[in-house]
C-alpha cells in the first residue's frame, strides 16, 4: 500500500515538472507594422513642361520679283548679311524696255487723237456760234474729244506703268537682316511673284516651339517661360506672343513663337532652345 503511494507521488511530481517547463516558454516576437510613405512637394511639376525648339526671326520676309525674267544676277548667298537697299538679284531688262518703248508710243498717238479732237472741236464751235451747223454738230465733236481725252488719260497710265517695272528688275532687301534661303539661281526664268529668297530680319529673335494637342491648354498668349539655349549656359525669361490656330496636319502639334526681349549673347538664328 505504501509502495503504490509513493509511485503516485513521483508521477504527480514529473507532471508538476513538465507543467513549470511548458509556462516557461518564449513568446513569438511581434513583427513591425508597414507604413507607406510618400515625399512632400510643391505639386508644381504636373504644371510644367519642357519643350524644344528653334531660334527665329519675328519678321521673314519671302523675297520676288514684281515682273518676270530671267536672272542675270545673283549678289547674295545663304547666310549674306544685307542691309535696307541693297541690290539681291537682277533679272534681264530687255522685254520690261519694250513694254516701256510700247506705253511711250502709245502716250504719241494718244496725243495726237487729243490734239485732231480739239482743233475740230474749236473749229465747229465757231461754226456754230455763226449759225452754221446744228449743236447736234458741235455735240459730236465735243464727244469725240472726250473720248480722245480719256484714250491719252489711260496712256499715260500704261506708260507710267512701264516707267515703274524698269525698276522692278533690281531685286532689293525691304530691312537689314540674313538671307536665310534661296530658291532660284542665274539663268532661271522666274514669274512676277515668284518667290526666289527669303530675308529674315534679325533685329527681334524668337523661339517657335511645337506644343503636342493634348498639352495645348496650358498655353496661352502672355505666359511667362523659361529659355535655355543648348549652346549658351544662360537662361533668359520669354512669352508666349503667338499660338497657331490650327495644329499641324502632319504632326499633330501647334506652333508657339516665344518673345525673348532681353536675348543673351551669342543667340543666333536656327540655335536649339
Amino acid at each position: 500500500m505504501q509502495n503504490r503511494k509513493g509511485l503516485a507521488l513521483v508521477l504527480a511530481f514529473v507532471v508538476a515538472l513538465s507543467a513549470a517547463g511548458c509556462g516557461q516558454k518564449a513568446a513569438p516576437a511581434e513583427k513591425a507594422p508597414l507604413v507607406k510613405t510618400q515625399q512632400a512637394g510643391s505639386g508644381m511639376e504636373a504644371d510644367t513642361g519642357t519643350y524644344a525648339g528653334t531660334v527665329r526671326g519675328r519678321y521673314e520676309t519671302n523675297l520676288a520679283f514684281q515682273v518676270g525674267g530671267q536672272i542675270l544676277a545673283r549678289n547674295v548667298q545663304e547666310g549674306s548679311r544685307v542691309r535696307a537697299g541693297d541690290t539681291l538679284m537682277v533679272i534681264n531688262a530687255k522685254d520690261v524696255v519694250q513694254q516701256s518703248n510700247a506705253g511711250d508710243a502709245q502716250v504719241a498717238q494718244a496725243r495726237a487723237q487729243l490734239d485732231l479732237a480739239q482743233r475740230n472741236l474749236a473749229r465747229y464751235s465757231e461754226l456754230y456760234q455763226e449759225d452754221a451747223v446744228a449743236a447736234s454738230v458741235l455735240d459730236q465733236y465735243q464727244a469725240n474729244y472726250d473720248a480722245a481725252f480719256a484714250t491719252y488719260q489711260q496712256a499715260l497710265a500704261t506708260a507710267a506703268q512701264g516707267h515703274n517695272a524698269l525698276g522692278y528688275t533690281n531685286l532689293t532687301a525691304g530691312a537689314d537682316g540674313v538671307i536665310s534661303k534661296i530658291d532660284a539661281e542665274e539663268g532661271q526664268v522666274v514669274a512676277a511673284g515668284q518667290t526666289v529668297m527669303t530675308l529674315v530680319q534679325t533685329d527681334e529673335l524668337e523661339v517657335e516651339i511645337a506644343v503636342p494637342e493634348n498639352h495645348i491648354q496650358d498655353v496661352a498668349v502672355g505666359t511667362p517661360v523659361k529659355v535655355s539655349f543648348w549652346a549658351l549656359s544662360q537662361e533668359v525669361d520669354g512669352t508666349v506672343r503667338e499660338v497657331a490656330p490650327m495644329a499641324d496636319s502632319t504632326s499633330r502639334t501647334y506652333k508657339v513663337r516665344v518673345s525673348v526681349p532681353n536675348p543673351p549673347e551669342g543667340m543666333q538664328l536656327g540655335m536649339t532652345a
